[in-house]
């Protein structure tokens, strides 16, 4: 097994107050309505949560994220960094400014490394790979972020 990891940063504008947006990201449970490959959500406690995603297959290599975070709020700041164990390591933050009246800039920025059944020799060719992916993951999680939050999901409860 070899660890492959991947950084990502995004900064977009979200239309909706600053609270309303950083409740968004320091509560996985909303969070997870804008996951398209999510198999499993638990809540471990208040501030720590399991993600289980859908199995995924590229190149002969099939893998299934499995990793438990914990999310912290500091004023404008939501952090999170994943615990022990699983198959995938996260830590990030989204640092959120005010930018006009019900308006919110996020500046998004994630690092996930994956422990993928591959050798360490082998590792090196899929880094790229894995790498590219990383980045178009995080950007998708984004997209679907800012859409739930500026279709007003968040309050409503709807997903």
């Amino acid at each position: 097994m070899a660890w492959i990891e991947g950084s990502a940063t995004k900064t977009v504008v979200m239309n909706a107050p600053l609270d309303e947006v950083a409740e968004v990201f320091a509560s996985p449970a909303q969070l997870k309505e804008c996951m398209e490959n999510l198999e499993r959500f638990e809540v471990v406690d208040e501030r720590t949560y399991r993600w289980l995603l859908k199995p995924m297959g590229a190149k002969g290599i099939t893998f299934q994220g499995d990793y438990t975070v914990r999310y912290e709020r500091e004023g404008d700041v939501v952090r999170w960094e994943s615990l022990e164990g699983g198959t995938m390591k996260t830590r990030g933050s989204a640092r959120l400014r005010e930018v006009g009246a019900g308006r919110t800039e996020v500046s998004y920025e994630e690092t996930l490394a994956s422990d993928l059944p591959i050798p360490k020799l082998g590792a090196k060719m899929f880094r790229p790979i894995v790498a590219r992916e990383i980045v178009r993951g995080v950007e998708s999680f984004l997209d679907q972020v800012k859409r739930y939050v500026d279709a007003g999901k968040h309050r409503s409860g709807q997903s």
